[in-house]
């Protein structure tokens, strides 16, 4: 395990970037390989400590803005000093999912992909070597809940609680869409297909909303995205989702959907253990606007300290 490094250097918490190498990590296809696990953790160590983990084409870089991926900072307006995940009193551990494009990878077999059963398996690792024995929580966005979920099923003695974040039990996508993505080699490419679908996941909406300029600033950080992120990360991901898939929620597991998200809709009728959060922004709700999200956040996390 490399030693800890600032990873963001405005303002922000102090945040602690390192790696962990995890040997005879086994791939989807039963290849093993050395693992690369990318993350950062803030927060007091003697603290009781939350996993969050980020979506589809997110970055673990979640606390804090900086250079290091077009997304940093996504979850800042909630998790910080004196924030409703208060980094003064918990410590906070995020992980770069195995196969993004952000740091989390393997030498060799670059025709396979983690499963979200090994990504689970590869921070329950981390997390040992980290002597965290267990966690309050576990936090999951989007494709980060199928990971958060599939962590309590198996593993269930290292974690307390799972929120899951506009998700689900059972991953998104089909086999035939994994040749599309894999021929995104040029950033262009990338670009208007992350475009494409976030016009389907809020961008619309919340471009109506704020105007031309915020439009503009974001259109930059999808071309900012596209040169950070991979058409394989994103083949790898997709392999991924589509290959998870659980019978039932597992237990102490909370899902809080966007009324708007046309990805994750909220299931009807809803079930005991989920939640509702009226919103115009789609799957992109809780980055685009994340008031909304922060009473139940709160009283998920004020829950799981009783």
């Amino acid at each position: 395990m490399s030693t800890a490094r600032p990873s963001c250097t405005a303002e922000g918490p102090a945040v602690f970037a390192a790696e962990a190498h995890v040997e005879d990590f086994r791939l989807a296809d039963g290849t093993a390989v050395t693992l690369r696990l990318a993350y950062t953790r803030c927060g007091p160590c003697d603290a009781p400590a939350y996993l969050l983990l980020h979506g589809y084409a997110g970055s673990h870089h979640a606390l804090a803005p900086c250079d290091d991926a077009a997304d940093a900072g996504w979850a800042s307006a909630w998790v910080g000093p004196g924030r409703v995940l208060d980094t003064d009193r918990a410590q906070v551990i995020t992980v770069n999912l195995p196969g993004s494009a952000y740091g989390s990878g393997w030498e060799g077999a670059q025709d396979s992909h983690a499963s979200v059963r090994g990504m689970a398996q590869g921070i329950d690792v981390l997390l040992e070597r980290l002597g965290i024995p267990r966690l309050a929580g576990a936090i999951g966005y989007s494709f980060g809940g199928y990971v958060a979920q599939q962590l309590k099923a198996d593993f269930p003695q290292r974690v307390d609680r799972v929120l899951g974040l506009c998700t689900a039990t059972r991953g998104r996508g089909a086999p035939e869409e994994l040749a599309a993505l894999r021929a995104l080699a040029d950033a262009d490419r990338r670009a208007e297909f992350r475009h494409a679908v976030l016009m389907r996941s809020g961008l619309c909406e919340w471009a109506a909303d704020q105007g031309e300029a915020a439009l503009a600033r974001e259109l930059r950080n999808i071309r900012r995205w596209a040169g950070q992120f991979s058409a394989q990360a994103l083949w790898r991901l997709r392999a991924a989702a589509i290959g998870f898939g659980l019978a039932h929620c597992p237990a102490d597991t909370h899902l809080l959907y966007a009324s708007s998200d046309a990805l994750f809709p909220p299931p009807d009728p809803l079930p005991a253990h989920a939640s509702v959060v009226v919103t115009r922004y789609g799957h992109q709700a809780l980055l685009y606007d994340p008031g909304p999200w922060l009473a139940p956040i709160r009283a998920w996390l004020a829950a799981s300290s009783r």
